[in-house]
């Protein structure tokens, strides 16, 4: 599975309000871009930006975090920016 597909489908958890789908899905973008060897340097870059917003929208929702709403508005207008390829 490819940088918009995860994308694509952690949108789909979080609009489906659940909780554990959205999980799995998280889980299933980190192992992707910990283990997949890039295609390109596009690639590259969009699995980076994947994983960075994964594990950001991960640490939002930890106790303690002082992140707020804007920073998971920005996740998901990413999430939203690397699902477009998938409709390409």
């Amino acid at each position: 599975m490819n940088v918009a597909q995860h994308a694509k489908n952690i949108l789909a958890a979080w609009s489906g309000a659940d909780p554990v789908s959205f999980e799995l899905e998280l889980e299933s973008a980190l192992h992707c871009c910990r283990g997949a060897a890039p295609v390109g340097r596009l690639e590259y870059e969009q699995q980076e930006v994947l994983q960075s917003v994964v594990e950001r929208l991960r640490s939002v929702g930890a106790p303690g975090s002082k992140s707020g709403a804007q920073e998971v508005h920005a996740g998901f207008a990413l999430l939203a920016h690397l699902s477009q390829r998938a409709a390409a």
